[in-house]
C-alpha cells in the first residue's frame, strides 16, 4: 500500500525533536526487539514445550507488577491467572470499551456530518449574510475534505461572502487536551472540539538549524499555511508551548534541529485551527473570506455544504488498529450524547461509560477519559476479561486488528491461532487484551504496571523516563511468551 500523509498523519508521528518515541500512549511505535532467543516459538510436532508461568516470568522479572486471566469463552471457565483483581492502568486497551459502546449505541452505519451553512440569501454570486463551517466532531475530518467543501461552494457560483466566517465548534465539549500530564509536544494528546481537523494536529517543517520553521496543514491535494500556530528554535531542554487568545506559539530544542526536518505537533484550539484552514483554503480559490469568529452553536442557515465521514465502522476500525486518542474521546462522548446525556467534558461520560460496561462485566472500573491516556484510570484484568467474554458475540472481535503472536526475537511464531488484540502503554504501564482463536476461542486481558516507579516521575523525566524503554521492552515480551503458552497449551 503507498504510504501517504493522511496515512502518516492517522498513525501520528513521534517527535523528532525528542531522542526517542516516548513510552506514553502511543501504539503504533516498533515493538522492541530482544537479542536472541525464541521463547519457544513453535507449534508444530517436535516443538518445544511451552513455558511455564514460572519461566515466563523469571525471564521478565515482572511479575510482581502482572496481572492477568485467560478464559474459555465457551464455558466461561478461567484458565489461569495471575493477580487477577489487582487494579491497574489499562492504557489503549481501554479503547476496545469505547469501540463497543458506541458501535452499540450509534450503529455501525452512523456518520458524523460538517455542515456549510448561509445565513442570508445567495444571488449574482454573493452571500448577503454569514458563511458557518459547522463541525459535528467529526475526527476524520482532514484538509483535502475541507477543500471539498470550499470547491462545492464555489462550484455552486459563490464568489464573494458580505458577512462574517463562523466556526460552530460546541456540538462536543472544548478541551486543549486530553490528557494534561503528558509531554507538550506529544502528537498523540491533541485538544478536541466540535470541530476537528487533521486529529488536530499541525505540521512543522524546518531548515538545518531550527531556520525556517513553518507551520502547515498538508492534505493529498491541498495544503495550506498555518498562521495562527508558530514557533521558534531555542536553547532548551524540551518543547514548550503558549498558548494566547488568537495564536498557539512553540518553543522547540534546537538541538534536535541541527538537520532540516519536520513533525507534527498537537493542535490545543481545534476550532480555530480549522477555520484558518478552511479561509485558506477559501483564498486559494479566489474566495476572500474575513478572519475565523468561533462559536459553539451554529445560527440558522440554509445548507451549502456537506461533508460525510465514513461509517462508523471503518472509524472504529482505524481507532483500534492506529490508537488514535482524539477518535476514541470523540465517538464516546458522542455515544453518551446519544443516550440522553450533556457531558461537560471527558469525566462524566467516562463514567456514563464505565456504568454502562458494568453492565457487561466491567466492574469495578474507574475510568476518567474514553482513550486510555491517562494514569488515573483503572480496571481489574478480571473485570476485562469478563467484559471481553461478554461482548465475543457482538461486532467487537471482528474491529480489533488482527496481529501475529511474536517470538523474543520479535518475529511472528510459528502458530496456527490467531489473535484480534488491543495493545496499551504509557511510562513503566503496559497492557494486552483480546481474542485467541484456534480449536479453542479464549479472551484474555493482560495488564502490568509499576505505579511506583510512574509515580516517582518528574515533569521532565516524562518526556524520557530512565528505564522506560528497557522496561516496555521486558513487559511487551512477556505479554508474547504468554500469548504463545496460551496458544500452544490451550487452543492449537
Amino acid at each position: 500500500m503507498r504510504t501517504t500523509r493522511r496515512s502518516l498523519l492517522i498513525a501520528g508521528a513521534a517527535s523528532l525533536v525528542a531522542a526517542r518515541a516516548r513510552a506514553a500512549d502511543e501504539d503504533l511505535r516498533p515493538r522492541p526487539r530482544a537479542p536472541g532467543g525464541t521463547g519457544g516459538s513453535g507449534g508444530g510436532p517436535g516443538a518445544a514445550p511451552p513455558d511455564s508461568l514460572d519461566a515466563i516470568f523469571a525471564r521478565s522479572g515482572l511479575r510482581p507488577s502482572t496481572g492477568f486471566v485467560v478464559v474459555d469463552l465457551e464455558t466461561g471457565a478461567t484458565l489461569e491467572a495471575e493477580a487477577p483483581d489487582v487494579p491497574r492502568p489499562p492504557a489503549s486497551v481501554q479503547k476496545i470499551v469505547t469501540a463497543l459502546y458506541a458501535h452499540e449505541t450509534l450503529g455501525q452505519d452512523y456518520r458524523f456530518a460538517t455542515r456549510l451553512l448561509a445565513t442570508g440569501p445567495i444571488g449574482g454570486g454573493r452571500l448577503d449574510g454569514d458563511l458557518v463551517l459547522a463541525g459535528d466532531g467529526d475526527p476524520t475530518l482532514d484538509t483535502d475534505a475541507l477543500g471539498a467543501l470550499v470547491a462545492g461552494l464555489r462550484a455552486g457560483g459563490v464568489a464573494a461572502v458580505a458577512g462574517r466566517l463562523r466556526v460552530a465548534e460546541g456540538a462536543l465539549p472544548v478541551s486543549e487536551a486530553v490528557d494534561d500530564a503528558q509531554p507538550a509536544d506529544a502528537a498523540y494528546n491533541p485538544g478536541v472540539s466540535g470541530l476537528n481537523l487533521n486529529f488536530n494536529r499541525v505540521f512543522a517543517g524546518w531548515k538545518a538549524g531550527g531556520d525556517g520553521l513553518a507551520f502547515s496543514a498538508p492534505g493529498e491535494r491541498f495544503e495550506v499555511a498555518v498562521d495562527g500556530i508558530r514557533g521558534e528554535a531555542a536553547d532548551v531542554a524540551l518543547p514548550a508551548r503558549r498558548l494566547t487568545d488568537d495564536a498557539e506559539i512553540w518553543t522547540l530544542p534546537r538541538a534536535g534541529m541541527r538537520r532540516s526536518g519536520s513533525l507534527w505537533l498537537p493542535v490545543a484550539h481545534a476550532g480555530r485551527y480549522a477555520g484558518e484552514v478552511f479561509r485558506g483554503l477559501a483564498g486559494q480559490r479566489g474566495l476572500i473570506l474575513p478572519q475565523a469568529e468561533r462559536v459553539s452553536a451554529p445560527p440558522a442557515g440554509a445548507l451549502v455544504g456537506l461533508g460525510l465521514s465514513p461509517p462508523l465502522d471503518t472509524i472504529l476500525r482505524d481507532m483500534l488498529r492506529f490508537s488514535t486518542n482524539l477518535t476514541a474521546e470523540v465517538v464516546g462522548l458522542r455515544a453518551s450524547q446519544a443516550r440522553g446525556l450533556a457531558p461537560a467534558g471527558f469525566a462524566p461520560s467516562a463514567a456514563a461509560m464505565a456504568g454502562w460496561a458494568g453492565g457487561r462485566g466491567l466492574d469495578p472500573a474507574h475510568l476518567v477519559n474514553h482513550s486510555g491516556l491517562s494514569g488515573a484510570a483503572r480496571v481489574t484484568p478480571a473485570a476485562l476479561a469478563r467484559f471481553l467474554q461478554s461482548a465475543a458475540p457482538t461486532a467487537l472481535p471482528e474491529l480489533m486488528p488482527s496481529r501475529p503472536i511474536l517470538d523474543d526475537a520479535g518475529k511472528p511464531a510459528e502458530i496456527d491461532v490467531t489473535a484480534r488484540v488491543k495493545t496499551g502503554t504509557l511510562d513503566f504501564a503496559s497492557g494486552l487484551a483480546g481474542y485467541l482463536t484456534g480449536r479453542r476461542r479464549l479472551g484474555f486481558a493482560i495488564l502490568v504496571a509499576d505505579l511506583d516507579r510512574r509515580a516517582a516521575l518528574g515533569p521532565a523525566e516524562r518526556a524520557d523516563p530512565p528505564g522506560g524503554d528497557a522496561w516496555t521492552a521486558r513487559a511487551r515480551r512477556q505479554e508474547q511468551a504468554l500469548l504463545r503458552r496460551w496458544a500452544r497449551v490451550y487452543v492449537g
